[in-house]
């Protein structure tokens, strides 16, 4: 499925939220829509300011993630017909965005989705 961008947006943390559509025709005048959403974190120890993180913890968090983390997130809707379809896709942006303010722009957010990346990354089986 191929994405075309609609905006970026930097949030107060610094971060940047992406926004891709990634709908498609699937009969008629209905579609398939699929708004993807992201934000590159970097993996970096100034999301840890508040000295909640050790220098060998990171060390070895940074060592298991590299250098960025991705946070993504799919708004899908089914059937949508030709005539609503750009006002669908605004009103999805619209939403994630003002959430996206309070939680994704929140001083927090990075660190906890770094840790959130460790711990799923430790629950893995190595191949």
């Amino acid at each position: 499925m191929s994405a075309t961008p609609i905006s970026s947006h930097e949030l107060k943390n610094g971060l940047v939220l992406i926004f891709m559509d990634e709908s498609k025709k699937i009969a008629g005048d209905r579609w398939y829509v699929r708004v993807g959403v992201s934000i590159e974190i970097p993996v970096d120890k100034k999301w840890f300011a508040d000295g909640s993180m050790d220098d060998v913890r990171f060390n070895q968090i940074a060592e298991a993630l590299g250098e960025n983390v991705v946070f993504s997130q799919k708004k899908e809707r089914n059937f949508v017909s030709d005539d609503t379809k750009e006002q669908l896709i605004q009103d999805i942006c619209k939403q994630t965005m003002e959430m996206g303010q309070a939680y994704m722009g929140s001083d927090s957010f990075a660190a906890k989705f770094i840790l959130k990346s460790y711990a799923e990354r430790q629950q893995r089986p190595l191949l």
